[in-house]
């Protein structure tokens, strides 16, 4: 839920926000689907208190949001992870975690808000990366991003981020398990 009180930064008209057990509700169950499923949260209570470990904040558009009359948005449009909660763990990207000192991100947009080409990708990343320089200014931002995922590559590469590694780690071990090649960038 989006509340001024619990308001972090705010950047190019979106706010992110501390975790609420609404938002979290929300996010956690988000699908993807098709060649994106690898992105799907089970919506059980195991990934709900994931999302409520205070490594997750929501994003919100900013537009319409009047201050004094408090308007309450339930859905955000996507959330960012950071730190151990946005690593893409497995026994070939642990070095290379361990060889930076820069802070991890994981950026999730809403699934019915991708591939819209109006932007908003690129917004999200924004913020996330202001949060971050905001939050650990002598620290680098670094992200994984699945291969196939060429939308969020491209958004990546168009916000500065370089690829400095790949690695293979299973992913979506709730639903149907599989073997994926991921993309290390760097800011």
């Amino acid at each position: 839920m989006y509340d001024e009180n619990f308001v972090i930064t705010e950047s190019d008209g979106l706010v992110l926000t501390e975790m609420t057990e609404g938002a979290a509700r929300a996010i956690s169950s988000w699908r993807y689907g098709g060649d994106y499923s690898m992105y799907d949260f089970d919506g059980s209570a195991e990934e709900l208190s994931q999302v409520m470990n205070g490594l997750h904040f929501p994003v919100y558009e900013a537009d319409g949001f009047d201050r004094n009359n408090r308007k309450i948005i339930v859905n955000p449009v996507g959330f960012v992870a950071i730190g151990p909660a946005a690593q893409v763990l497995s026994d070939e990207s642990e070095p290379l975690y361990a060889e930076s000192d820069s802070t991890d991100i994981a950026i999730g947009l809403r699934p019915d808000l991708c591939g819209l080409g109006k932007g908003l990708g690129l917004r999200l990343t924004g913020i996330a990366v202001n949060f971050v320089l905001q939050e650990f200014p002598d620290d680098g931002v670094r992200l994984a991003v699945s291969r196939t995922n060429g939308r969020a590559i491209k958004v990546y590469e168009e916000a500065g981020f370089k690829t400095v590694g790949s690695f293979k780690a299973v992913v979506n071990e709730h639903a149907n398990a599989q073997e994926a090649e991921f993309l290390l960038m760097e800011l």
